[in-house]
């Protein structure tokens, strides 16, 4: 799947949608090399203020993680594929797509 867009969930909860660039040694040791980008919408709050975090921007090809700690894995879906894109050239998100992270990948910090 060198081309199409995957999400994966970790062991630790965190979403990440990535682009698989294959690569013989990382994936003989069963990591996935490639472009990503984190899938979140924290809700922060402190003493003063709350607000809120989302997405931001797309790394350049990284290890992005190892293989045994997946616990889902599916293709992306058109929103996430938009959000992938956006970040991939640097633009903003817009309000549809922080809503869209809002109702599916939201955490209180």
């Amino acid at each position: 799947m060198d081309s199409e867009l995957e999400v994966i969930t970790l062991k630790s909860g965190n979403n990440i949608i990535f682009k698989e660039i294959k690569n013989k040694f990382s994936n003989d040791l069963g990591i996935v090399y490639g472009n990503g980008v984190s899938l979140y919408a924290n809700y922060i709050t402190t003493e003063k203020t709350s607000s809120w975090q989302y997405s931001c921007f797309c790394t350049d090809p990284v290890k992005l993680f190892n293989l045994s700690n997946v616990i889902n894995r599916r293709l992306a879906n058109s929103s996430e594929l938009t959000i992938f894109n956006k970040l991939s050239n640097n633009e903003k998100l817009d309000k549809n797509d922080k809503e869209y992270l809002k109702n599916n990948y939201r955490k209180e910090l």
